[in-house]
């Protein structure tokens, strides 16, 4: 018998709209009222709510039937499946920060931990304010197989730790990504983990346009370029120009531009003022090792002193305020 499991981010939102939860009820039922095939799920960081108070979406999960953990404490549910005992621990977002380990239950046949957010030492090539870091004794309990998730591309963490990634791609961060479901089969050896991809809207992100000597009609026939190989019908596009003196862009052929939005399920012409972004001048791709947010947030400013972007002076109040602020709305959030 098989067992569904979802590591987080069902909905993007803590109060998601209402045909958005009845998409997701009639769907799931389908996995768990129609084949009564098990169903669990820890909530991610969108749809968990700052306040204590507030009601999740996830609560009507179990209007069919979903084990689902939504608030801030490590969730437990031992599922029979064929004579056998899986014992799930269910570490959501809001307990991640106050958990420091999990432990299996020694009276269970095969233990899988589900949790979500960042492990230890992961290269993203993608970033997202508010996330949450693992603690490495989270994970290290000697679990069966833990189910991370948070990070949208499928990745092996260790040999019995995967993030199953996205079944969308959810921004131009994304656009390699190969949006799927990982399906893990376990024994008494090392878990077998296949990653099964599954057609998605195309994503494409077309080459740049330098347009520092370029007129409008030029930067037209620069975008004519771009677009002419390209498959674009029902895709999402994004195409950039950098260095674009003040009002070219303005007189872009606009029918030009009405024709792609029609061909594309969305186009986006991105104009920036410089010739690259300073980030990716600095940096290159996006890739990070991402510590708590006080030192997020003391990177942030070292590097804005250090390319003379703002005063020393600035800097130091700076950091002293976005400091009390964290602390603040840490300490507001526990003891609501």
């Amino acid at each position: 018998m098989d067992l569904v499991i979802h590591s987080g981010d069902v909905f993007d939102s803590v109060r998601p709209a209402t045909h958005v939860i009845i998409g997701f009820l009639k769907q799931t039922a389908r996995i768990t009222a129609l084949s009564g095939i098990p169903y669990l799920v820890a909530a991610g960081n969108h749809e968990t709510p700052r306040l204590r108070t507030t009601t999740a979406a996830l609560e009507y999960a179990n209007l069919v039937n979903v084990v689902s953990a939504h608030g801030y404490e490590l969730d437990y549910e031992l599922v029979e499946i064929g004579g056998v005992g899986v014992g799930v621990t269910l570490a959501p977002h809001g307990a991640v920060l106050g958990t420091g380990a999990a432990t299996p239950d020694k009276d269970a046949d095969i233990n899988i931990l589900v949790t979500h957010g960042m492990v230890p030492g992961l290269e993203a090539r993608s970033y997202e304010m508010g996330e949450a870091n693992l603690k490495s004794g989270l994970i290290e309990g000697g679990f069966d197989y833990v189910a991370l998730g948070h990070y949208h591309e499928f990745h092996r963490h260790r040999q019995n730790a995967y993030y199953a990634g996205a079944t969308e791609r959810f921004g131009f961060g994304e656009v390699g990504f190969e949006p799927g479901f990982a399906i893990v089969e376990l024994s008494d050896g090392e878990p077998e983990v296949e990653h099964v991809p599954i057609e998605t809207r195309p994503m494409i992100d077309l080459p740049k346009i330098s347009a520092r000597e370029m007129d409008a009609s030029e930067l037209a026939e620069a975008v004519r370029e771009r677009v002419s190989d390209a498959d674009l019908d029902g895709a999402i596009v994004r195409l950039r120009v950098y260095d674009a003196r003040r009002g070219v862009t303005s007189g872009v052929d606009r029918e030009l531009l009405r024709d792609l939005q029609r061909r594309c399920l969305h186009f986006s012409l991105e104009v920036h003022a410089e010739e690259e972004s300073a980030a990716e001048e600095r940096e290159g791709p996006v890739t990070a090792v991402f510590g708590s947010l006080e030192e997020e947030l003391e990177a942030f400013v070292k590097a804005r002193r250090e390319h003379g972007e703002i005063e020393e002076k600035f800097a130091e109040e700076f950091l002293e305020k976005g400091k009390a602020y964290l602390t603040r709305a840490a300490s507001e959030e526990v003891s609501s």
